[in-house]
């Protein structure tokens, strides 16, 4: 684990040169330097975002008549998997490039996990130590670490530096706002992104295990991991109008070439089909 956070090093100085750099010349506000600092990272990583959306885009698109071949082949599990992978080539999608740049963004975002759960000097040298008892040493990994560090969150004296709303980031949030938050827009986030029922299981279970996992955490990295979520939720609300207004554009095309190509139409009958058309192209704009 340590060799692992030695690498990381060199990427969480820099996003901690980026924290010291909002505070002292934005706001000197460390809960919303770290709002800020979400927003920033993700637009560094919109090049990843883009490829991972459009390749999003694609998979949803060809739902349906993948969800048509799982119907045919039901009974012939490698019949189903050969027309599948037959059918991904045919159309020209890769089914992992969405996971590709999630992967990427991964050092990214644990470097950040690390910057805000345990600053180095950079941070603290400007805005002071997390807690003015020395919190650092109740932050070991492990159940025993845990522990201490959820009791302290609730007894020890904090820093007034790290103060947001209502609640020390560097803190356990003492309502628990946060982790309903977390688990509120991560749940809204992955019902946006699932397009096959079978995980629909897993969309409810995951946001309640994080929620579990995250509720002894510091206040402010509940905070980036919010920002993120309402990020993702947004990011996906775009993907799906792009989705709707492909599917919309063929529907037109093929309604254009069955008017064009239509030799014994009768007159009602192209006009009910331009009426259609225009109400399409209404809904369309």
């Amino acid at each position: 684990m340590n060799q692992i956070l030695e690498l990381l090093r060199p990427i969480q100085s820099g996003i901690e040169y980026i924290i010291i750099f909002l505070y002292n010349h934005i706001i000197a506000n460390y809960g919303i330097v770290i709002i800020l600092l979400t927003i920033i990272v993700r637009i560094v990583l919109v090049p990843l975002t883009i490829s991972q959306t459009r390749s999003m885009a694609k998979m949803q698109k060809i739902q349906p008549e993948i969800k048509e071949l799982q119907k045919k082949y039901k009974d012939d599990k490698q019949k189903l998997q050969q027309e599948t992978m037959e059918f991904y080539k045919k159309n020209n999608v890769n089914p992992l490039a969405g996971c590709l740049p999630l992967l990427f963004q991964m050092p990214v975002f644990f470097a950040l996990f690390q910057a805000l759960r345990n600053p180095s000097g950079i941070v603290t040298n400007v805005l002071g130590s997390f807690n003015l008892e020395g919190v650092a040493n109740s932050m070991n990994i492990g159940l025993a670490g845990i522990r201490s560090a959820a009791e302290f969150s609730l007894t020890g004296a904090v820093n007034p530096n790290y103060n947001f709303l209502w609640m020390n980031l560097n803190k356990m949030d003492p309502y628990f706002i946060l982790v309903i938050l977390m688990v509120a827009t991560m749940f809204l986030s992955m019902k946006m992104t699932t397009t096959d029922a079978n995980q629909s299981k897993i969309m409810f279970v995951m946001p309640l295990v994080f929620g579990f996992i995250s509720w002894q955490f510091p206040s402010g990295i509940l905070i980036y991991w919010v920002t993120t979520n309402a990020w993702s939720i947004g990011q996906q609300w775009l993907v799906n109008r792009l989705v709707k207004k492909e599917k919309v554009k063929e529907e037109l095309k093929k309604e254009k070439a069955s008017l064009a190509g239509s030799v014994e139409i009768s007159e009602e009958e192209k006009k009910s089909i331009r009426r259609k058309l225009k109400k399409k192209r209404k809904k369309k704009r």
